[in-house]
C-alpha cells in the first residue's frame, strides 16, 4: 500500500467516525440531555455544579446513548485523528514532533474514561479533573494542528530535511 493510499483510507475512516459521532450527538444525545452538549465539548472547562445540571437533565435514554454509541465512537475517533496527524507530521520529515498528536489521543481517551465514570455513578465530584483533561485535550489538539501547519510550511520551503 502506498503512503498516499494509507493517508486517504485513514482520512476517510476519521471523517466517517467523526460524522457519525456528530450525528448521534446532535440528533439523539443533545435532545436526550435537555438540549445540552456533553461536557467534553465545553472547551473552556466546567465545574461540579455544571456537570450535575447536565446529569440531571440527562434521562435514562441520554445515559444509554452516552455510554453506548457515543462512547464507542468517541473511543474510535481520538486514535484515528491522532494517527492521521502523526502520520502526516512523520511523513513530512519531522518524526520527533509526531508524539504530540499521540499525547492528544491519550488525553482525550483519559477524559472520556473519567466522564464515563461520572455518567455511570451520577456523581459530579470528578468534574474538575475531567475539566482539566478537556482543556488539555483541546490545547494538545490545537498544538498538533499548529505543528502540522508549521511542518507543512517548512517542508514546502526546505524539503524533508533541515
Amino acid at each position: 500500500m502506498t503512503y498516499a493510499r494509507y493517508i486517504r483510507i485513514l482520512t476517510v475512516a476519521t471523517v466517517v467516525v467523526y460524522a457519525l459521532l456528530l450525528g448521534v450527538g446532535a440528533f439523539w444525545l443533545v435532545p436526550a440531555s435537555g438540549g445540552q452538549l456533553p461536557p467534553d465539548t465545553w472547551i473552556t472547562g466546567y465545574d461540579a455544579p455544571q456537570v450535575a445540571a447536565w446529569l440531571a437533565a440527562m434521562g435514562d435514554e441520554g445515559r444509554a446513548l452516552h455510554l453506548g454509541p457515543v462512547n464507542w465512537l468517541d473511543t474510535l475517533f481520538p486514535p484515528l485523528l491522532g494517527l492521521l496527524l502523526a502520520s502526516v507530521i512523520w511523513r513530512l520529515g519531522r518524526g520527533w514532533l509526531a508524539v504530540v498528536p499521540f499525547l492528544y489521543t491519550a488525553t482525550d481517551l483519559w477524559e472520556n474514561s473519567v466522564l464515563r465514570g461520572i455518567v455511570r455513578s451520577n456523581d459530579a465530584t470528578l468534574a474538575e479533573h475531567a475539566s482539566s483533561l478537556t482543556q488539555g485535550k483541546y490545547a494538545l489538539l490545537g498544538l498538533s494542528l499548529a505543528l502540522l501547519w508549521m511542518v507543512w510550511r517548512d517542508y514546502r520551503r526546505n524539503g524533508p530535511h533541515y
